[in-house]
């Protein structure tokens, strides 16, 4: 039967970080930065709820479940909304009876809307799936770009020609993989900040350990985890930036931005190709390009990752408050009660979002 260990970020030590990382490269599905030793200890090191469950076998660790403990037993991922990726680190064979996790945890329930797809004792958890495209260069750079001629796309040389029209009326492009630049990361923040407030979505980077988890992410340079910044310049102006992660294997498009002023360019795509083609001569297999049916994706995009969305829960106190809070609004929702109270609602689920992010 499988032993089950709590412990918090920190008491993570470096036997068991090496036995992480061995896992992680057994298993193909983990290939992602998002399932690291380094990615966890960045978050534990920002945030107080960060848990990990060490599962063994006898005297074998066979895998690691990160997770954020809040309130009344709510279990999140690591990371929250800026994890991409979610599951355990186990081996690919590895079994778990998901209740037990869960009540060795301290959870009443873990929700989930990034799972990788493959783990089998979550999977009678999810309710739906969906798809994380990815930009494939395992067999080159070239190799991609034909491709997507093959595949009937025109983007790529849409974007070339706006890159070489770029640099004829602003300046030369000078593509950096990763630079260490603080005006930049600045751009980067409070260009996510007003696309979020744009849109009408939380402004993740209005919170403090969002920003101490990106700083962390981009301090930390191993040989299988590195904070990549990437920056596109014209002439000496900065067009657009990205910050992202990378494992041995995987590049993950993380937070772009770009000057608006030279949007017509598209200095965002051209950021991505130039990326994508550092990606390959790298010897890097994709560039994972995140969750999300932005259009941009469907234009790059020549693989993808199945992922799932769910809950997995137990029976407890936490969980039978939290159903009674969904089922409650399921029904004003569906009566006529709702549109009088449809603003408070919006804002009450805002605020309870916010609390759950802080």
């Amino acid at each position: 039967m499988t032993k089950f260990s709590v412990i918090s970020a920190s008491e993570l030590g470096a036997d068991e970080r090496a036995t992480w990382h061995k896992l992680q490269q057994q298993n193909p599905l983990l290939a992602s930065p998002y399932f690291c030793p380094e990615f966890t200890l960045a978050v534990g090191a920002a945030r107080e709820d960060v848990r990990i469950c060490v599962m063994e076998e006898g005297r074998r660790i066979t895998g690691f479940f990160p997770f954020q403990r809040g309130r009344l037993g709510a279990g999140r991922p690591v990371g929250g909304m800026l994890s991409d990726y979610q599951g355990a680190i186990a081996e690919p064979d590895a079994t778990w009876d998901v209740e037990r996790l869960l009540s060795a945890c301290g959870l009443g329930f873990w929700q989930f809307d990034h799972l990788i797809v493959g783990q089998k004792p979550f999977e009678k958890y999810a309710h739906s799936r969906s798809i994380s495209p990815i930009v494939d260069v395992s067999a080159g750079f070239a190799e991609y770009r034909a491709s997507r001629r093959r595949a009937g796309s025109s983007r790529i040389g849409q974007l070339e020609r706006k890159a070489n029209k770029l640099a004829r009326e602003v300046g030369p492009l000078r593509f950096e993989a990763h630079c260490v630049d603080a005006q930049v990361l600045a751009q980067v923040f409070a260009g996510k900040s007003e696309q979020c407030r744009r849109t009408g979505v939380i402004d993740y980077f209005a919170l403090p350990w969002t920003r101490a988890l990106v700083e962390r992410v981009l301090d930390t340079q191993l040989p299988h985890f590195q904070g990549m910044m990437s920056a596109l310049y014209a002439g000496e102006q900065l067009v657009a930036a990205h910050v992202g992660m990378r494992s041995t294997r995987v590049w993950h498009w993380w937070f772009p931005v770009y000057v608006a002023a030279f949007g017509r360019y598209s200095p965002g795509g051209i950021l991505l190709l130039k990326l994508a083609e550092d990606a390959a001569a790298r010897g890097l297999e994709y560039v994972d390009l995140g969750k999300g049916d932005d259009s941009y994706k469907a234009a790059f995009h020549n693989r993808a990752i199945m992922l799932a969305e769910g809950r997995a829960a137990r029976r407890s106190l936490g969980t039978a408050l939290h159903d009674l809070g969904n089922g409650l609004e399921r029904r004003l929702r569906a009566s006529s009660l709702i549109e009088p109270v449809r603003p408070a609602l919006r804002g009450v689920k805002q605020w309870m979002r916010q609390r759950s992010y802080a």
